[in-house]
């Protein structure tokens, strides 16, 4: 073999904190405080973000929702960068969606909206 044949291949170092899980995952984007929803693919996942893809080219805003169905989870998500069909999202917060709903928080809205409609 010469010089010439050998192929040089460069791997970019990983930049993310936590390795993403390669998976295959049910999705849901949701935005606009609920009124405008996507179906989407999770591909890739990691505690702090994760690939998504959608079946057709759309425009997203830069912060959605977005369901994990198998989990229950809905995450607060930013899209860090977009290509084609897919993009790779932030999580910047979470909440579990088959936990029973927090006492307190549910309360406060009662309350809010107790006294809005006044």
């Amino acid at each position: 073999m010469t010089a010439k044949n050998i192929e040089f291949r460069t791997f970019r170092p990983e930049r993310r904190p936590v390795p993403r899980q390669r998976v295959l995952l049910s999705g849901l984007i949701v935005y606009r405080n609920g009124a405008i929803t996507c179906d989407c693919t999770f591909r890739s996942l990691s505690t702090t973000g994760a690939r998504i893809a959608v079946a057709q080219l759309s425009q997203f805003p830069t912060h959605f929702y977005v369901i994990n169905v198998r989990d229950g989870v809905a995450y607060d998500a930013r899209v860090v960068w977009s290509k084609g069909l897919e993009m790779g999202i932030k999580f910047e917060a979470g909440l579990s969606l088959s936990a029973k709903p927090d006492f307190m928080l549910r309360r406060l809205k009662e309350l809010w909206l107790a006294k809005a409609h006044r």
